[in-house]
């Protein structure tokens, strides 16, 4: 099966537990909120915002809120109406552009200039290959306004293999199917954006020293004021240069030049 077909069967398997999955536990509640303050500090409230690789729409819903003017692309056709089912007696509703089955790498029916944010929270992971990476952001660059702003999550080698390469493709099982992803280092991030036209701004790491805490440990934080001692932990640590790359994923927020 071609990987876009694995990735939208893996994703419309697994709708519910995608959404669910930034409130499960301590550390996907702290992922939504390093990312998410981050989302408020540079996007304005108002802005035209496409979130390609939307999901369920845990992002989409929230820049809503911020009377933004959203529009939603996945390859996930149940993902998406999953988020239209939840908007249908939403206030947000009338801003939201469009929410359309597409692939981040067939944009041509988003029009030129359009955004002045773009979220790409999986694609450039789950794109495997470099000429289809570029592609996805020649479309990005073409869709945003003169300076306007890409926020890309990206994975790590760190720590999920031992290898000591900049990047490489591993694979896990979702929903059951067996899915690629293209992990790389902050400096690979940085020149894949800069090759492409965007300079880099800013980087922080999501789980950052998280990911040296087990499981058991993670789960026994319970109670409002260890999750905000958690939270405000993995803040401060979260951009020192020397840990970046060392955590599970990172965000890396860039501008088109």
């Amino acid at each position: 099966m071609p990987y876009r077909q694995t990735i939208a069967a893996a994703y419309d398997a697994g709708v519910e537990e995608e959404y669910n999955r930034l409130t499960e536990t301590p550390l996907r509640e702290a992922e939504y909120q390093l990312i998410v303050e981050l989302l408020d500090e540079y996007i304005h409230r108002g802005s035209v915002v496409i979130d390609i690789g939307s999901g369920p729409g845990r992002y989409a819903e929230h820049l809503l809120q911020r009377n933004c003017r959203v529009g939603l692309i996945d390859l996930s056709a149940k993902s998406l109406k999953a988020f239209s089912d939840r908007m249908e007696d939403s206030c947000n509703s009338d801003n939201i552009i469009f929410n359309r089955v597409s692939c981040a790498t067939q944009l041509d029916w988003v029009d030129d200039c359009l955004a002045d944010a773009i979220l790409l929270m999986g694609p450039l992971y789950h794109l495997v290959s470099d000429k289809h990476r570029n592609l996805t952001l020649a479309n990005c660059k073409r869709i945003l306004k003169p300076g306007g702003l890409l926020f890309t999550v990206f994975l790590s080698p760190f720590p999920v293999v031992n290898s000591g390469l900049d990047s490489i493709i591993t694979h896990t099982n979702f929903q059951g199917y067996d899915v690629p992803q293209f992990r790389c280092m902050p400096g690979i991030a940085k020149k894949i954006m800069k090759n492409n036209g965007f300079d880099t701004l800013r980087i922080r790491n999501i789980e950052g020293i998280a990911s040296f805490m087990s499981i058991e440990t993670i789960s026994e934080i319970i109670t409002t004021d260890k999750k905000s001692d958690f939270l405000n932990t993995l803040r401060k640590t979260s951009e020192t240069e020397k840990r970046l790359g060392m955590t599970h994923q990172y965000l890396i927020i860039t501008k088109s030049i």
